[in-house]
């Protein structure tokens, strides 16, 4: 049987009516008691022998002495005010009845004048005593702190209940609703981030109730996406290691051709670049796969330096057959923490990238050097730079996405769109980050910035 509300909804309705039945519990007890306390002292004086004194002064003394007497000789608690009235409701003592009240003293406890010949004396809620001249007053004791909403005791107990209760409240409903969307927000996160593993912890998703139930789907839905993003980088090794052997046969076979000039020379060229691409293309695809699946980088000590003065001499051959030239201006003790291999592969793809877009005759330079900052760590910044035709601006940042490629690429060299993606993930996994800019004038530059090794 399908309920009519939500398990969610019934819950947070639970919460609130059990906290307003928790307010009127708790308020009327603290009324309770509040009001007990201080009617205590009231009561007290009303049973006290006071008006008795009271009236026997004015009798022996009149009205001077009965002043006098209240005054300054009377034992009146501090949580009462004693007020002598006569028949217009006027104290002895000057003082002024609360307006609210005055109706109701003047009908219930001074009262109507009777008629002599009546037997009939109405109720009043306070004695009367009479002077020697036989005029009638009425001793009326009035709690100080009376009033329509109460003394400041009562409301400062309403309040504290009222605080409480809501606080309560407050609680419950923030543990019941903020704490499993903010472990659901991070988990979100998380996987937007890239984290293929991350989940909502297993309490949140056991709960009965919409949240438990979202939480439950989410980590179905992560866990679904795991099993496919594995399966495809699966495919993507698997793929590439049956093509690269008949790739492999191929190339022997053109080579076993050619000691037996079975095959003219322009077409062994073009069977031997096409398998040289394919083969790239391939490797670039391990790589990106690779990384893409999170591989645990080594930590090594690394003078990026001295690899940068391996790369550049390893590709001042490449530059060469491209009629262009690399110049490295780098400062010494530029150490970083990071995987050699991964590093070397970076930079290795920033400078082709440079070779393949460099125009005949020009110069490519590479700067290293350390950056201090503000920072607990410096970084270490590598600047390379080309004389090319440049980015448009609106695909500096896509020229980092898996096949993205330009169309103004030197003829005869061969890409395959993932060598600046491969770049992207290798620095950001090593805590770094890498973008393009456009020169003034021509040409493109990539910055790499990695976090300096802190050496002590």
């Amino acid at each position: 049987m399908q309920m009519p509300y939500s398990r969610f909804y019934v819950r947070t309705a639970f919460y609130i009516g059990g906290a307003l039945a928790a307010f009127v519990l708790i308020g009327a007890v603290s009324l309770g008691l509040i009001a007990a306390w201080e009617l205590r002292g009231y009561i007290e004086t009303r049973q006290s022998t006071l008006g008795q004194q009271a009236a026997g002064v004015l009798a022996t003394q009149g009205e001077a002495g009965l002043i006098k007497w209240l005054n300054e000789e009377a034992d009146i608690p501090e949580n009462v005010s004693i007020f002598i009235l006569n028949e217009q409701s006027e104290d002895l003592l000057g003082k002024i009845i609360p307006e609210e009240y005055a109706q109701f003293i003047k009908d219930s406890v001074i009262g109507k004048v009777t008629p002599a010949i009546s037997n009939y004396e109405p109720v009043r809620l306070a004695p009367r005593i009479t002077s020697p001249n036989g005029t009638p007053y009425v001793f009326l004791i009035i709690p100080k702190g009376i009033s329509l909403w109460g003394n400041e005791a009562t409301l400062v107990g309403l309040l504290l209940v009222a605080i409480l209760v809501i606080a309560s409240v407050a609680w419950l409903i923030a543990r019941t609703i903020n704490r499993p969307v903010s472990e659901l927000q991070i988990a979100v996160r998380e996987l937007a981030s890239g984290d293929i593993r991350a989940r909502v912890p297993a309490n949140i998703c056991e709960r009965r109730d919409e949240l438990g139930e979202l939480a439950a789907d989410f980590n179905r839905m992560a866990q679904r996406l795991q099993q496919l993003i594995e399966n495809r980088e699966s495919l993507f090794q698997e793929m590439s290691h049956e093509l690269r052997s008949p790739l492999a046969r191929l190339q022997a076979a053109i080579e076993l051709a050619a000691e037996q000039n079975t095959a003219e020379i322009p077409e062994r060229a073009r069977i031997e670049i096409e398998i040289a691409r394919m083969n790239q293309v391939i490797g670039d695809m391990l790589r990106y796969s690779s990384l893409d699946a999170q591989v645990t980088i080594r930590q090594q000590l690394l003078r990026v330096n001295r690899k940068l003065t391996e790369i550049v001499a390893t590709e001042q051959v490449e530059a060469q057959t491209a009629n262009c030239q690399l110049q490295l201006i780098a400062e010494p003790e530029l150490t970083v923490i990071g995987d050699p291999e991964l590093i070397t592969r970076g930079f290795e793809n920033i400078i082709r990238n440079a070779i393949r877009f460099a125009p005949s005759g020009s110069t490519i330079n590479i700067s290293a050097q350390r950056i201090h900052t503000n920072a607990s760590t410096d970084s270490i910044s590598v600047i390379v730079t080309d004389s090319g035709p440049g980015v448009p601006e609106e695909h500096l940042k896509k020229i980092f996405d898996p096949y993205f490629k330009l169309h103004h690429t030197k003829p005869g060299i061969p890409s395959s769109g993932l060598g600046l993606a491969i770049v992207k993930r290798v620095f950001e996994a090593h805590g770094g980050s890498v973008r393009a800019e456009n020169r003034e004038g021509s040409g493109l530059a990539i910055v790499v910035n990695l976090p300096a090794a802190a050496l002590s």
